[in-house]
């Protein structure tokens, strides 16, 4: 089974790579709604997140508060560093889990959406890895329209992740997605042609 990650900054349009993947027929593990699972109510790291961080942090429906904690995290990264330990680690550990059930059941070609993939040190675990760039103001643009975020947070949060040349220089395939959706999806035939 070929193994392969995607990965790029926030707002590079990896989301957009994944949906056309999935429309293709392509099984996609998404590591960021395992993470969205596990600090939904009732989500296996929400008894870590009250612990760690207190009830200033947990929604009334039992959620993770993900607007106080972004800010938090990204303002303060030795609590960026505590808040990965319970949510980040269980993720890459679940992702292995499920290579191995996939490797069983047959499967020919995997691709997972991973987008701390170098910040967790994760990229010798994949065949290939396809990195999703775009200029940094178009990244930002796109994070404050799609989730209403200030503009200091985004530039916080682009900071905090890899640098786009070290996400490149280390890609097998690099898609761009400076253009149109159009252009980003022949880009993408073009990556599985090769596959």
């Amino acid at each position: 089974m070929i193994n392969i990650a995607i990965t790029g900054g926030i707002g590079s349009g990896k989301s957009t790579v994944t949906d056309y993947l999935i429309e293709k027929g392509y099984t996609v593990i998404d590591a960021d709604a395992m993470s969205r699972a596990m600090t939904a109510a009732g989500g296996k790291a929400m008894p870590y997140i009250r612990e760690h961080f207190g009830p200033d942090y947990i929604n009334e429906d039992g959620s993770l508060n993900r607007v106080a904690m972004r800010d938090l995290v990204f303002r303060n990264p030795k609590y960026k560093a505590i808040l990965e330990e319970g949510t980040t680690k269980v993720v890459l550990e679940d992702i292995e889990k499920i290579k191995a059930e996939k490797s069983k059941a047959g499967e020919k070609a995997l691709f997972f959406d991973i987008p701390l993939l170098f910040e967790t040190h994760q990229e010798d675990n994949y065949d290939l890895i396809w990195v999703v760039t775009a200029d940094r103001e178009i990244r930002k643009k796109r994070v404050m329209k799609r989730d209403g975020t200030d503009a200091e947070i985004v530039d916080l949060m682009i900071g905090s992740q890899a640098e786009e040349d070290v996400r490149i220089s280390k890609a097998s395939t690099v898609l761009n997605n400076n253009g149109s959706v159009e252009d980003l999806h022949s880009e993408i035939d073009r990556a599985l042609s090769w596959l």
